[in-house]
């Protein structure tokens, strides 16, 4: 996860090193974290009706992602000039990269983990999605005939 970080903002600065650029950075994990957060806000407007601990786990993940926003909004503004956690020297990677992939794993966690499925499920359940795809009447699609005038005015 965190390569795939550290591919995707040195692309964006067009640059190839190990540590990448700690504003480039911030602002990725702004990006990320307002669009998980309105993920997370969508889901739970989405799944309501499911269980409270489905909706429960979106709101959460709505909220810490709201203040992973709101804290790297603040560094962008330099308005907190230092991050705490000093991580040891000569490590090949920063608090800001670390930061990005909590914001990426924390935020995207209930979708996941609510919308998951067994692999060996798959194959039933496709089979079972087969017929009412195939019976048109039921799922209310209807066959357009050939001639232009019906759909176009």
């Amino acid at each position: 996860m965190i390569s795939s970080i550290i591919v995707f903002a040195s692309v964006l600065k067009e640059t190839v090193s190990l540590l990448v650029d700690q504003r480039l950075l911030i602002v990725l994990t702004l990006l990320l974290t307002g669009f998980l957060c309105v993920l997370n806000i969508g889901l739970a407007i989405v799944h309501r009706n499911r269980r409270k601990l489905e909706v429960a786990s979106y709101c959460v993940g709505c909220g810490i992602e709201l203040v992973i926003f709101i804290f790297a909004l603040l560094l962008q503004f330099h308005v907190v000039t230092r991050v705490p956690f000093p991580l040891p020297p000569g490590l090949p990677i920063n608090r800001a990269m670390i930061g990005a992939a909590f914001a990426f794993g924390i935020g995207s966690f209930p979708a996941a983990y609510w919308t998951r499925i067994n692999v060996s499920e798959l194959p039933n359940r496709l089979a079972e999605a087969a017929p009412l795809m195939q019976d048109h009447s039921n799922a209310g699609v209807r066959i357009r005939g050939n001639s232009p005038g019906e759909w176009m005015n």
